[in-house]
């Protein structure tokens, strides 16, 4: 088991996310972590632990999360790849119940653990599956034996609900190899971490299972979350689009994903206008499809393109 942590300026999170990956109940065979062209005391933090405990250390430019995955991934040669970003944590057990997984599930490809929040404006008693559609798990999920769970076609599960943040993922570096790994143009997109993981489902034949669990703590903070969060929307449009261009999206699942997308489309405009973006509201009605352009949106662009909306 290797564990690949990318970091950027992380000095304030990353000691804390190391411990909590060295406290593992299980020891990981290997932790790389990829300092990627940080201009903070990140480096020394890192140089201060990796000594004593065994961590390989890579320093590169600055070119991104998603490439510096890659080039961890590269330096490693086990079975089975982790990965967790500089600031968040994992709970003790993570490795452990990865371990029980497989034991359950021996031919998973990809793997993904429940997660609670925790940092500023947090509720750590609130999880990320909370967050699911109702009824998905039963359209969705078949559940195994001490709440792990397979995910029937993986790639609609996944267009309803993302689950699968990549903190608490794990896959075979085999199946990894085939669905082309990371791919360094996607670095700088907002959401490259969904665009991985939906191109990883577009292998039908990838086993997907989950962990009810929450292993894992993702850390909000004021450059992740609320700010930012019709971004993060109208980035899953934008990488639905490019796998639609590309080829990427399964035949079968082609009308689904283009349903999707365009709805996906109309949501990034009324978060914007409830966040009072309206700088970007404008812009953003005119990539709207037809059927999105209600007589309502239409009015709030309007508004917004005379200044007079907010």
């Amino acid at each position: 088991m290797s564990v690949i942590i990318p970091a950027y300026n992380a000095a304030s999170h990353i000691r804390e996310t190391l411990l909590s990956i060295l406290k593992q109940g299980i020891e990981p065979g290997c932790i790389v972590v990829v300092n990627d062209g940080s201009t903070d005391v990140t480096e020394k933090i890192i140089l201060e632990t990796h000594e004593f405990h065994g961590i390989q250390y890579i320093s590169t430019p600055n070119r991104g999360q998603g490439a510096a995955r890659k080039l961890g991934i590269s330096q490693v040669s086990s079975d089975y790849i982790f990965l967790c970003d500089s600031d968040d944590i994992w709970t003790p057990n993570h490795l452990q119940r990865k371990a029980q997984l497989l034991e359950q599930f021996p031919e998973a490809d990809f793997t993904f653990s429940n997660c609670y929040s925790f940092g500023a404006n947090s509720d750590t008693s609130h999880h990320l599956l909370d967050e699911a559609p109702h009824g998905w798990t039963e359209r969705r999920c078949e559940f195994g034996r001490g709440g792990f769970y397979l995910l029937r076609q993986p790639y609609l599960a996944l267009l309803d609900f993302n689950p699968a943040y990549l903190s608490g993922v794990m896959f075979r570096r085999e199946s990894y190899k085939r669905m082309g790994g990371f791919l360094e143009k996607y670095s700088r997109w907002i959401g490259e971490d969904t665009e991985f993981t939906r191109r990883f489902a577009s292998l039908d034949d990838c086993l997907f299972v989950g962990d009810t669990q929450a292993t894992w703590g993702y850390r909000r903070h004021c450059s992740n979350y609320s700010a930012v969060q019709w971004r993060n929307i109208k980035a899953k449009a934008d990488i639905l689009d490019e796998h639609l261009s590309l080829g990427v999206v399964p035949p079968a699942y082609v009308s689904a994903t283009c349903a999707e997308r365009d709805t996906t489309r109309g949501t990034a405009f009324d978060q914007a206008c409830w966040e009072k973006a309206s700088d970007h509201v404008a812009s953003l009605f005119s990539e709207l499809p037809p059927a999105q352009r209600t007589a309502k949106r239409r009015t709030k662009a309007l508004l917004a393109k005379a200044g007079l909306f907010f």
